[in-house]
Formats: C-alpha cells, sequence, structure tokens
C-alpha cells in the first residue's frame, strides 16, 4: 500500500513535471501575436508562421505530454524529439524575431530530453538555430556562449539535483514504510506463537502428561482415554506446527544460517556485488525470536550496503560462540562520518536490545563500513 506522504511525493513530482512541459506553450502563446503584429506580407505569411507553430505544438504534444513515460525510457526517441524541435525553431526564427522569445524553451526542454550529459550537449546545440538564422555576431557569440548557456546549465542542475533529491527522499520514506510493517508483521506472529506456545501447546502437553500418567482402568473407559490421548497427541502436533508457520518465511523450512545464504546470494545477484559468506562455530539451536532478529539483521544492513556503499566486495560472517550468535557484515565501499540515524537502523537497533544484544557499527569516509550485531542464545522452548 503507497502512504500518504509517498502519494503526495509523487503529485508533487507530476505537478513539477507538467510546468516544465507547458513552457514552451506559454513562450509560443506570447512570441506569436507578436510575431503576426510585426510581419509583413499579409495573410499568406501569417498562415504560414501559424502552420510552423501549429506543427511545433502538436511536436512537443506527442513526444512530451502524449507520452510522458518516454523521457526516461526511450533516450533515441527523445533525441530525435529534440532534434526536430531545435529545426522547428530554426524555421520559426526565419519567419520572425520574435521567436527568439521562444528560444528558452529549448534550454528548458534539453534537461527534460536528453538523460545525463547529453543535456549539457543540447544547451550548445540550442544556440545553433538563432546563431544560423542571425549571424554569428561577435556579440550574440557572447551573450550565447558566455551567459545563457552557463545560466541554463545551472539552473538546469539544480533542478535535476532537486528532482533526485526529492526521488531518494520518497524511496526512502516507501523503503522505511516497508520495513516498518515488515517489523510490525513479524512482532505480531512471533507474539502469536508465544502466546500459542504458552497457552494452547502447554495445556496440550500437559493434557497428554496426564492421560499417559492414568493407571488401569476398566476396559468400557479404557478406549475413551486411548482416544482422549489420541486427540490429544495430534492437536498438539497441530498446534505446533502452527507455530512453526508463523516463523518468517525464509525460516519456515530452513535453519538461521541456511536463510541468510539464502538472502546474501538473492542480493548479490540483485547488485552484481562479489560477496562471501561464512559460518564459524557449531549452530547452535535458538529461540525464534533470536533467529528471526539475526536475519533481519543481515538483511538491513546489506540493504545499507545496496543503497549506499558503492561497494566491489561484502564478506558476511556468522559467528557461534559459547553463550551468543555474532553476525558480520563488512564492505569496502564509501564508508561514512558520524553515527547513522535511519529508520531502518533505529528499528534493528531496538529490536536486539529486546534481546539483551547490541549492535555496533565501524565506518570512516572512503574505509567502508563493520555491522557487528550481538545477541544472546536463548534456546526454543519446547
Amino acid at each position: 500500500m503507497t502512504s500518504v506522504e509517498e502519494q503526495l511525493g509523487r503529485q508533487r513530482e507530476h505537478r513539477w513535471n507538467q510546468a516544465w512541459a507547458l513552457v514552451p506553450y506559454a513562450l509560443l502563446l506570447i512570441a506569436c501575436p507578436v510575431a503576426l503584429a510585426t510581419e509583413p506580407g499579409g495573410w499568406r505569411a501569417h498562415a504560414v508562421t501559424l502552420a510552423v507553430a501549429g506543427v511545433t505544438v502538436v511536436w512537443h504534444w506527442w513526444f512530451i505530454l502524449a507520452h510522458p513515460d518516454w523521457w526516461e525510457r526511450r533516450a533515441w526517441t527523445m533525441a530525435g524529439y529534440y532534434a526536430g524541435l531545435l529545426v522547428l525553431t530554426g524555421l520559426l526564427l526565419l519567419r520572425s524575431d520574435a521567436f527568439q522569445l521562444f528560444v528558452p524553451a529549448c534550454y528548458v526542454l534539453t534537461f527534460v530530453a536528453l538523460p545525463g550529459w547529453y543535456a549539457y550537449l543540447g544547451l550548445l546545440a540550442a544556440n545553433v538555430p538563432p546563431l544560423v538564422v542571425g549571424g554569428l555576431d561577435p556579440g550574440d557569440l557572447l551573450i550565447a556562449f558566455g551567459v545563457a548557456t552557463p545560466f541554463a546549465a545551472l539552473i538546469g542542475t539544480m533542478v535535476r539535483l532537486m528532482e533526485r533529491e526529492a526521488i531518494r527522499r520518497r524511496e526512502l520514506l516507501a523503503e522505511n514504510a516497508r520495513l516498518a510493517r515488515e517489523a510490525g508483521v513479524a512482532e505480531e506472529r512471533a507474539r502469536l506463537a508465544r502466546e500459542i506456545h504458552d497457552t494452547v501447546a502447554q495445556g496440550l502437553t500437559g493434557i497428554v502428561t496426564q492421560l499417559e500418567a492414568v493407571g488401569e482402568l476398566p476396559s468400557s473407559a479404557r478406549g475413551r482415554v486411548e482416544t482422549a490421548r489420541n486427540l490429544a497427541r495430534t492437536s498438539l502436533a497441530e498446534v505446533r506446527r502452527s507455530i512453526e508457520a508463523l516463523r518468517p518465511g525464509p525460516l519456515q523450512d530452513a535453519r538461521l544460517g541456511d536463510a541468510i545464504r539464502q538472502a546474501v546470494t538473492t542480493w548479490s545477484e540483485q547488485y552484481d556485488v562479489d560477496t562471501r559468506f561464512t559460518v564459524t562455530g557449531t549452530p547452535l539451536p535458538a529461540h525464534s525470536e533470536v533467529e528471526v532478529t539475526v536475519l533481519r539483521a543481515a538483511q538491513e544492513a546489506l540493504a545499507n550496503v545496496g543503497r549506499h556503499a558503492r561497494a566491489g566486495r561484502v564478506d558476511v560472517t556468522l559467528s557461534y560462540m559459547e553463550d551468543v550468535i555474532v553476525l558480520d557484515v563488512r564492505d569496502d565501499g564509501a564508508g561514512f562520518a558520524g553515527t547513522p540515524d535511519g529508520f531502518g537502523l533505529t528499528a534493528l537497533r531496538q529490536r536486539v536490545a529486546a534481546l539483551a544484544g547490541s549492535v555496533d557499527i565501524e565506518s570512516a569516509p572512503g574505509a567502508g563500513t563493520a555491522v557487528s550485531v550481538t545477541v544472546p542464545v536463548i534456546e526454543e522452548e519446547r
């Protein structure tokens, strides 16, 4: 489910994109009346001017407004659109100098149509139509390449940085909401498992014990007691299966080491990063809450590496010691200064602290990051 904050963020981004896409129409709406009022030649010349302007309107509408998904998915198509826009701009300038008012739209649309550094090449190309039509005057060259182009590059870069920050915030918000939901679901499942274990399962265990302790009985009662004993045993087995079903997905059919190995393999394939997983010591049976916490710690640490570290290698080690389980996740990425306080790590610290464990993070800029999670071995009750 998409959060309200995420929906608002997408709406704001959509409104900004629409505003940029409508800039050419606003400039044409200003330039056309001026061109018609100052252009000699009568209605035939005016009709040609309006025809070129109309083709420009349709051209822009088809590529930008009618197919907004092309902006980021079809680079060559958008390059063709931008080349056509420059040709149409040159034709408009041939009709009237009033269409110099439309030239800034080319500066704006280069950041809409062209990805990455190609947008800055597009800025240089946007100067071609007015310079070719108006002549290579030294003053015009100075204004175009010394003032207009650098200023447009600065504004476009700022807009792109703001868009990236908005997208990053929206993705972070969505990730935090997902982690919060997963944490809430896992906690509720663990609570239900504990409740069932401590009430129904314990009660059925007591019933089975009492029935097995019954001595010799009359033949008429012996069959009923045996039936009751079998029913209690069957019900106890069903309850224990229900408790197992409440364990997190990766742990349903696998032990902790196998579940973490699966998570590491999936993450490595997703991010294409060399990742090594090692288990040391003798695996110990632990309470489901301990295993869930260690698994979630591995997933959270790997998720942070994928989002921020730009690492080339990651080492994940699961260590079974005498009375604790230690998870170490080390990467050779960018590292950071200070203390991270993201939602995921905060939730992880709280979860580990609830088990009397600890989370230690060591990092420095350019020196990678090491996350160590230590939790005590709490045996599963049977």
